[in-house]
């Protein structure tokens, strides 16, 4: 019998030290909806959705060897998608490392047949879902600043509590 698809995607994973600035942000909004979990705050580069063992093994190779630019994302503007109820938190400027490293991801996986999101990029971190408002002001007063070099492999668990995430697997690896 094979075995059940897992949800993964790739995402930038902040250290302890930003997650702890990004959930006290998070604590600092009015208004109603569900907080991400702070274990679960992250910014995802790819989504890969239901990936098969076989798949997986193909998308880890074709990741062997990512050089990921060390960049600074300095997250300064909060944004409301009404549609789906996301409170996210971005960047005014996306740095060009950033934008060539989803490129180049996109790139890479798609020798695993993997099809990119159509949609243009748009680099955020969720951290209200089912969010009613009131809009926070766009700008923040003090931005969280990520200095990142790292990619990460993350699966999406259903658990008794909730979604957690996880995260399987590093590049590069150090």
């Amino acid at each position: 019998m094979p075995a059940k698809p897992r949800r993964l995607f790739l995402a930038l994973w902040p250290d302890a030290g930003e997650r702890a600035q990004l959930a006290a942000l998070a604590r600092t909004l009015s208004g109603g909806g569900r907080k991400v979990h702070p274990d679960n705050l992250h910014l995802t580069l790819t989504f890969l959705g239901a990936t098969a063992d076989e798949r997986l093994f193909c998308y880890e190779q074709a990741l062997c060897g990512l050089a990921v630019p060390p960049f600074t994302l300095r997250l300064d503007r909060l944004a409301y998608w009404s549609r789906s109820g996301i409170l996210w938190l971005g960047a005014s400027r996306v740095p060009p490392e950033l934008s060539s490293l989803v490129q180049d991801l996109n790139r890479r996986l798609e020798s695993c047949g993997f099809s990119p999101e159509r949609r243009p990029f748009q680099a955020h971190i969720t951290l209200v879902r089912d969010f009613t408002g009131p809009a926070p002001p766009a700008e923040l007063e003090q931005p969280v600043v990520w200095r990142t070099a790292q990619v990460a492999l993350a699966e999406s668990l259903q658990t008794g509590r909730g979604v957690r995430y996880a995260v399987l697997a590093r590049w590069p690896r150090l």
